[in-house]
């Protein structure tokens, strides 16, 4: 059984005809990234080339997670598959995943798989296997189904604020977390028209609710902070701010709440008098407390992608243990299998530097694997020899060739521009130069 394939859709928005492709096997133990994928909504969601409509394409898969010992069958209510027709299908399903799989990995839960009728009663059941009690599902449902309401109405500011009425408290940094995670989602899948919709409500929310308020207060601190160019500049800053600013300063700029800056800040509160004097008191607590939770969590992440590493570098095939653990690796594992890199370099320790890359090379693949069709064109270029090679690979990658893609580039060139180093410059100048080659072809 093919775990995708593709199918034609007639777009309900635009009558377009276009081929999409659907996955009809996620097995999380050969491709951990997978789970977070279809909980995220990113899995069989087509968007029209045309119109940009997003559709779910529901179709009949299967859902493995070993080391759950969970096997799950989904059959789209929609679809009406007879039963008979339906017990036929899991039992073909079962056993092509079965012979996918190594002998010792076939176990006596694939003799009864569970069977799903709705794509949300699956989902509750893979967010059961990772931990999360029932109670905290019926509360992202609600949140859930709050902002759907919400953004079909964010468009309509009065509209909008008739619905919030009463819902103030919902409107936490749980439901901001989820209406970011949300826009993400529909963003990488290309559906501008939920981005649109979903961005406008953000907007709307930080002038509409308290916690949006806050969100848009702290927002503003952060960019205040853009135009600050001298120690003095940022001390004079902080001391101006409230304690939600105090919160959102410190996230952004941690290294600059040093102990000379409270050394300093010590010093303005002992020559402060009355009310000033207990409100720089309670911003220097407030402060204190963020970096040392903040310190602690470093700590703690620092030891825990550490731990991860060794794992991998024991592993007796770290490449399947990269995929196995593809959720644990962010930022700050990569920051430490860089140091460990350059350490074993500096050692000469040839065995453990080629074990290291043979890690951060299935890492970069994953990546790349993961990345929007556009970022896939910009990066094969990138890795391509100039001028010669870049412009063949667009003349062969002609149809890839979009405006967005163009505009692309340009924002990327200019966000590396601003990284202030000379390998970075070298690379947005060469984006540059390749976007120049582009141009020519559309």
């Amino acid at each position: 059984m093919p775990e995708t394939n593709a199918i034609q859709i007639n777009c309900p928005q635009c009558g377009n005809v276009y081929q999409a492709p659907v996955r009809t096997v996620i097995d999380v133990g050969q491709n951990p990234e997978l789970r977070q994928a279809f909980l995220a909504g990113q899995l069989n969601l087509a968007v029209c080339p045309k119109c940009q409509t997003g559709l779910v394409i529901e179709v009949p898969l299967v859902y493995h997670d070993p080391a759950a010992e969970f096997l799950a069958i989904y059959f789209p209510q929609q679809l009406n598959i007879p039963e008979m027709e339906r017990q036929k299908m899991i039992g073909e399903m079962t056993q092509a995943l079965m012979r996918s799989l190594p002998a010792e990995q076939r176990k006596g839960y694939f003799l009864s798989p569970r069977q799903f009728l709705s794509r949300q009663a699956l989902v509750d059941a893979v967010l059961g296997t990772m931990g999360i009690s029932q109670e905290e599902l019926d509360r992202q449902r609600r949140k859930m189904k709050l902002l759907d309401q919400l953004r079909v109405m964010a468009d309509d500011p009065k509209g909008l604020e008739m619905m919030l009425k009463g819902q103030d408290a919902q409107i936490d940094g749980e439901f901001f977390a989820l209406l970011s995670a949300t826009l993400q989602s529909a963003s990488m899948a290309g559906d501008e028209r939920t981005v649109k919709q979903l961005q406008m409500l953000a907007d709307r929310l930080k002038t509409m609710t308290t916690y949006g308020q806050r969100v848009a207060k702290q927002e503003a601190a952060i960019a205040s902070l853009r135009e600050i160019k001298t120690t003095d500049e940022f001390f004079d800053r902080v001391v101006r701010a409230d304690l939600d600013e105090a919160d959102a300063i410190a996230m952004v700029a941690r290294p600059m709440l040093d102990y000379a800056f409270f050394e300093r800040l010590t010093q303005r509160i002992e020559a402060a008098t009355g009310e000033e004097r207990e409100r720089l008191t309670r911003l220097r607590s407030r402060l204190v407390k963020m970096t040392e939770q903040m310190d602690e969590a470093a700590r703690a992440s620092m030891q825990e992608a550490t731990t991860l590493l060794q794992e991998l570098l024991a592993a007796p095939e770290p490449r399947s243990a990269v995929r196995e653990h593809a959720d644990e690796i962010d930022d700050i594992f990569m920051a430490v299998l860089a140091a460990n890199m350059q350490e074993a370099e500096r050692r000469n320790a040839r065995a453990a530097l080629e074990r290291m890359s043979v890690i951060y090379d299935e890492i970069m693949a994953m990546y790349e694997e993961n990345l929007p069709p556009e970022m896939q064109l910009i990066n094969d270029l990138l890795q391509t020899s100039y001028p010669e090679g870049t412009r063949r690979m667009l003349q062969e990658r002609r149809q890839e060739i979009t405006p967005d893609v163009l505009e692309l580039m340009d924002e990327l060139a200019d966000n590396m521009a601003q990284r202030g180093t000379d390998e970075f410059a070298q690379t947005a100048k060469r984006l540059r130069d390749i976007k120049a080659q582009a141009t020519l072809l559309v």
